[in-house]
């Protein structure tokens, strides 16, 4: 099955297992008001629970728990690839748009809102990531809080004038960091309380609403689960990688189909690329133009001068001859 290329390739631009099954439009059978896509026999993520109590598996049960860090690792690992590496993410990660299939395997539905980021501000959020992990592991210092406020104020992200100098480290930490990590200034780890950093800020970009949501529905998971996830530990290799390639990027293609045996194929060539993105659009639209064309015929033929309509059909039997 098609996977987009943001899930099935690392930072740096090489071919991965996909991170989660993606579904895709069928070739032939989309219109513009049509879209067929692959089918995904699994249960959203906000009607897991009821699920496993049908299958007699009970909330903080070990099989339950295992079954939650897979999910957690799946999408961490999806969401680390889109934002680091091909730099296309999801804009709606909710639980209705996450399926749980056998296994615990995940599949992300619903791409309908996508958000591209530029090379330029995923390299930002490489060094936000590592600046959290080094944060966590020494505690913080005067140092890394004049870091937070120069790599957040990067980002567009302000503050409001009474807001604690430590306002930026305690949103990186709040976005990436571990939720039970000591947060500096006062703030509070929890994202709808008065100490909050989120009351601190004056304004913030739509790319960190976008990411944020899905850092939120993540540690969210965790919380729920019991599981200390630090997000910034789980994407400090992607962070590098995406580090090392530097503000061009690495190439990769914006689709990918794995093979039979389930191998993800090499990067494609941007030329043979577009060859085949064309190919498949023009395969889409001849099932719907045959409807069309039904249609069209249907409606006009009536309204349509005899002589035109002759004129018409010798042109066709010329054509044919």
């Amino acid at each position: 099955m098609k996977v987009f290329s943001s899930v099935s390739h690392g930072a740096d631009g090489a071919p991965l297992e996909p991170a989660v099954l993606v579904p895709l439009p069928t070739q032939g059978l989309v219109s513009k008001r049509v879209l067929v896509m692959d089918f995904v026999p699994g249960t959203p993520l906000n009607k897991l629970a009821g699920e496993m109590e049908k299958r007699g598996i009970k909330p903080g049960s070990p099989e339950s728990k295992v079954a939650g860090v897979r999910i957690l690792g799946q999408l961490s690992e999806a969401f680390g690839r889109m934002m680091l590496g091909a730099g296309f993410i999801h804009g709606d990660p909710h639980p209705g748009n996450i399926f749980v299939m056998e296994g615990a395997r995940v599949a992300l539905i619903d791409c309908g809102q996508v958000k591209q980021i530029p090379a330029s501000y995923r390299l930002r959020l490489a060094e936000a990531l590592l600046l959290v992990n080094e944060w966590q592991e020494t505690g913080g210092t005067p140092e890394l809080v004049e870091k937070a406020k120069e790599t957040m104020a990067s980002f567009g992200v302000t503050f409001l004038d009474e807001a604690a100098p430590e306002a930026a480290a305690a949103l990186a930490l709040l976005l990436f960091g571990d939720p039970d990590a000591l947060m500096p200034g006062n703030f509070s780890s929890a994202e709808l309380s008065e100490g909050s950093p989120i009351k601190a800020i004056a304004s913030f970009p739509q790319e960190l609403v976008l990411l944020g949501r899905a850092t939120i529905l993540i540690k969210g998971i965790a919380k729920r689960l019991g599981v200390n996830w630090s997000l910034a530990e789980k994407w400090k290799p992607l962070a590098e990688q995406a580090l090392a390639c530097g503000v061009d990027g690495c190439v990769m293609p914006t689709w990918s189909s794995p093979p039979a045996g389930g191998a993800d194929p090499a990067p494609t060539p941007a030329a043979a690329l577009s060859r085949t993105r064309f190919g498949e659009v023009t395969s889409s639209l001849r099932g719907t133009g045959r409807l069309l064309g039904k249609w069209a015929v249907g409606r006009v033929a009536p309204v349509v001068p005899a002589r035109l309509k002759r004129f018409a059909l010798k042109l066709a039997a010329d054509r044919i001859a």
